[in-house]
């Protein structure tokens, strides 16, 4: 038996996966990291043996990728399967089992449980940060993954918002922030808006250029280097056998994260390939070279991000930078041209979110609509079903509606009713009997996915003629309780 600590926060990310608790102790708040023996958070992808079906997860499967993946599945990005038909599975392994992005995903969810675990306490329940462009389809997909794992999502937060709230004790005078988050993976920047707690997303950028691309970058570049220094410039890089490319791109990473505070980093291996012991000197400079197209990518998705969201860059009050690979030297020193002391990074960037998480686990707030969804009306009015501000939490409205004429069908134009330049989303058709002023009841609610759904009929007819309509693009704001 474990402690059972009801405030779980979860990063549930494209490269790596964290999970944070909140405890008072003694009086005081404390956030616990339940990480690998590196104290990192855990890697986001996994092993399944195609023979056995044994799993393989965490960071030592991590950096035995390439050996792995020769008698593997080998799942890089789990987040990346789950928009997948689940019809078709990944493999069949040798136990006949149907491997599907639900049963994967669910062992990085059961790989966090046991890390808790190790703690003593015990994951039940927890908040899960998420992108903001999540589909409806992964939403759901990962409770049934995380449920699967004996984890209820108890609700979703977007993952600029937890990281924006994790250090809301810091930034709560600031009204315009761009939430830098640059992992393994991907590069996710937004722009938020900030006014007495209550948060909502302006414009969201991304790349999928992130740290692994990065170490693997390297990883290639140094076995260009020692292959001219030794002459030995036939030998690929594939050609080195893969726990040894293992040894490489892992000694890589730790060269990349000691730039941050030297100008020196040491690359050592004791068995390379045909080259046997490898050992070599790195400067910054060299470092810095390299990866100055991706600093400079990042640095552009960032311009673009804040110019789509039509803020300017003056007027953008912080830079949070989260995410581990946004600790890099060559970007900060990028940044700093640009923002000067505008730049905020918190000590622990790779657990910001899944802090944030926990925070609002335990604090909770809530989801409200960060705008106003309804019907066209004939008369040219605009009719609101869902209004900008609303709460979503166990949001339901009915509405009656008229034909006005003897149609066939009764058609909605659903707009968001933006009076400068209202934007059509939807038109549905809904069959009627052609009676003058038949009735038309029209049901709407937002599940705890977030996702919008309208349903339409007649009064005269069946069920077996509803209409209905699924909005997954609803832009949401989120407010904590003052």
């Amino acid at each position: 038996m474990g402690l059972l600590t009801d405030c779980f926060g979860i990063d549930f990310g494209t490269t790596n996966s964290a999970v944070v608790s909140r405890r008072d102790q003694d009086g005081n708040i404390v956030f616990h990291q339940h990480g690998s023996d590196y104290g990192l958070p855990m890697p986001s992808s996994i092993a399944i043996d195609r023979k056995t079906g044994e799993v393989y997860s965490g960071r030592r499967s991590w950096e035995k990728r390439s050996e792995l993946a020769e008698r593997c599945e080998y799942i890089r990005s789990v987040k990346s399967l789950l928009d997948d038909d689940d019809g078709a599975p990944l493999l069949i392994d040798g136990n006949d089992k149907r491997w599907t992005p639900v049963d994967v995903a669910s062992e990085i969810f059961k790989a966090l449980k046991k890390l808790v675990r190790n703690s003593h306490e015990r994951l039940d329940r927890a908040t899960v940060a998420i992108p903001i462009t999540f589909s409806p389809t992964k939403r759901r997909k990962l409770r049934q993954a995380a449920a699967m794992a004996g984890i209820e999502i108890t609700s979703f937060i977007s993952e600029p918002t937890a990281a924006f709230f994790a250090n809301y004790d810091d930034l709560r005078s600031c009204s315009t922030i761009a939430v830098f988050d640059w992992g393994g993976g991907t590069l996710d920047v937004s722009v938020l808006k900030h006014s007495g707690g209550a948060v909502e997303e302006l414009a969201v950028r991304g790349m999928s250029i992130a740290g692994d691309h990065i170490d693997m970058k390297m990883a290639r570049h140094i076995h260009s280097m020692i292959a001219r220094d030794r002459r030995s410039t036939g030998i690929a890089f594939e050609d080195i056998p893969a726990r040894q490319r293992d040894y490489l791109i892992v000694a890589s990473e730790r060269a990349k994260k000691e730039f941050s505070g030297d100008d020196e980093a040491t690359v050592a291996i004791s068995e390379y390939g045909d080259f046997g012991t490898l050992r070599k000197t790195l400067i910054y400079d060299w470092f810095a070279e390299i990866i100055r197209p991706e600093v400079d990518a990042a640095v552009d998705c960032l311009k673009k991000a804040v110019k789509s969201s039509k803020v300017g860059i003056n007027n953008i009050d912080v830079v949070l930078m989260v995410g581990g690979t946004s600790g890099l030297r060559p970007l900060r020193e990028a940044m700093e041209q640009i923002f000067a002391d505008r730049i905020y990074m918190p000590e622990n960037k790779e657990w910001n979110i899944a802090m944030g998480a926990a925070k609002l686990r335990h604090e909770p707030g809530e989801h409200y609509a960060a705008q106003s969804l309804g019907v066209n009306l004939s008369s040219g009015a605009f009719y609101p079903i869902l209004s900008r501000g609303t709460p979503l939490k166990g949001f339901k409205a009915s509405c009656d509606f008229g034909i006005v004429d003897s149609s066939e069908e009764a058609r909605f134009i659903f707009s968001d009713g933006d009076e400068r330049a209202p934007l059509c989303l939807k038109s549905l058709s809904v069959p009627a009997y052609r009676f003058l002023y038949e009735k038309i009841k029209l049901d709407a609610e937002v599940d705890d996915n977030l996702v919008f759904t309208v349903y339409a009929k007649s009064e005269r007819q069946s069920e077996d003629f509803t209409r209905f309509w699924e909005y997954d693009g609803l832009r949401c704001g989120y407010r904590i309780s003052k």
